[in-house]
């Protein structure tokens, strides 16, 4: 990480403050809404605009956390003007970006750190033999593989080697004894070798079980979770079969990943037949599939998914804007409590409600839909622009950019402002959320991940 290049930004508050991560990621990378208008705090200096089009000027702006494409590394760059405050390494971040956990291969050696994100503070670090890497889900762009309690790394070679499937697993110790400090030292704990072929998938929150995806051979995207020890290194006896369909066979390919802070993780696939989920309790180690609305759709729609949780926590919302399809799910019992068939063009009938069945249902992970703070819209981005879905009813309250394909959004933590970030060109809008009025565009291209947003 380089040093800032224009203020002494209060960085600490600022990465504190992305407490939303909202990822956006392009399509590009594998198969891959809105309260009311609130008074803002005062002016601030406009978003720029194009001369071509000259969009009006934006009353507000912030700072965003982006990628471009063919560079691995992120940015922290201003709205208004496009300048880069922040460089940073690719890597696993905390829930509030104030650390970052990465994987860095020199040579024959992989440099893993768990940094604090301001500038020059540094963090543990340890070395690995080899070239191993932080694991991703699906078409996720930001790494998993740390432990809700931050205590444990797991890791992935970057080649693989056919017929055995390896994970390193570090720690941090304090008094030789596993520890939650992050300041703690990191240390190798154990390499994993496992006969087969075998997927990351995810880790207990106390970093005690890894939880891998085993690829069968049965039929295409056949696959079961296993639970491994990582005391031991070793594979639990049994398959963690859906509890409420034993007789069921897994098959799909993962799209992303919601983690939950009770240890829940839910894991969005796209099925042979229909797109599902795969709710995992990784404390306890037991499962449940969920079906979402199936759809005949093209290998690009199928993969437009995306999941939010409620304000509150009480519900999921999964949606794929592309296809015109919400589901809203019940936390506690991961089950659809309604689904709605959407607009996804302006006109039409309303949407069509139906309450779910006992015992069927639905549940999401985050990506290319995000919930407003308010808990009263969940946007949902998708190939003919912006849905703003209310949650109240589950029907289309708003469109915005109509006829483009956006890839992913974001949302100031106060809910005044969304950034979309459009597929063709890879460029950044600002929109207002209460008109869908666009406000500018920020300064740059080529972008392909746009992953939280934080006040000016």
């Amino acid at each position: 990480m380089r040093e800032m290049r224009s203020r002494n930004l209060p960085l600490t508050c600022l990465i504190g403050s992305i407490a939303l991560v909202l990822v956006a990621c392009s399509t590009a990378a594998g198969p891959s809404a809105s309260p009311a208008p609130r008074a803002s705090d005062g002016p601030a200096p406009s978003i720029s605009t194009t001369p071509s089009t000259q969009a009006p000027q934006a009353t507000v702006n912030a700072w965003l956390l982006v990628g471009r494409a063919g560079e691995p590394g992120l940015q922290l760059i201003e709205a208004q003007t496009g300048e880069v405050a922040i460089d940073l390494p690719p890597g696993a971040p905390d829930p509030d970006w104030h650390r970052l956990v990465t994987a860095r291969v020199d040579g024959s050696r992989t440099t893993v750190s768990d940094e604090i994100v301001q500038p020059g503070l540094g963090g543990p670090k340890v070395q690995l033999e080899g070239a191993w890497r932080l694991p991703t889900i699906g078409s996720e762009r930001v790494s998993a593989g740390v432990s809700l309690d931050g205590s444990t790394i797991a890791l992935v070679p970057t080649n693989e080697t056919p017929g055995v499937s390896r994970f390193a697993i570090a720690s941090h110790v304090l008094a030789d004894r596993l520890s939650t400090a992050r300041e703690a030292e990191l240390r190798l704990e154990r390499v994993i070798e496992l006969p087969g072929s075998f997927d990351y998938d995810a880790l207990s929150p106390d970093g005690r079980i890894l939880y891998v995806a085993q690829h069968l051979d049965t039929l295409p995207g056949a696959y079961q979770v296993r639970a491994v020890d990582v005391s031991t290194g070793r594979l639990r006896d049994g398959v963690i079969v859906d509890k409420r369909n034993i007789d069921e066979t897994m098959a799909g390919w993962p799209i992303a990943q919601l983690r939950r802070p009770d240890g829940v993780v839910l894991t969005l696939y796209r099925g042979t037949e229909h797109p599902f989920i795969h709710a995992l309790n990784t404390i306890d180690a037991w499962a449940v599939c969920i079906d979402l609305p199936a759809s005949k759709a093209s290998d690009a729609a199928a993969g437009d998914w995306g999941l939010a949780p409620s304000d509150n926590g009480a519900a999921v919302y999964a949606i794929n804007a592309s296809l015109g399809l919400a589901a809203e799910i019940n936390s506690t019992e991961l089950t659809v409590r309604r689904t709605s068939t959407l607009q996804t063009a302006a006109g039409g009938s309303s949407a069509v409600i139906v309450l779910a069945k006992f015992g069927h249902g639905p549940v999401g992970s985050a990506g290319r839909v995000v919930a407003s703070p308010d808990g009263e819209t969940v946007w949902a981005a998708g190939a003919d622009g912006i849905l703003a879905v209310g949650t109240r009813d589950l029907t289309v309250s708003r469109r915005m950019l109509e006829g483009t394909a956006v890839d992913g959004i974001a949302v100031a933590p106060d809910g005044s402002l969304v950034f979309a970030l459009i597929h063709d060109g890879g460029r950044i809008v600002a929109l207002d959320p209460g008109t869908g009025r666009e406000l500018g565009t920020v300064p740059g291209d080529g972008f392909d991940r746009l992953l939280s947003t934080a006040p000016w």
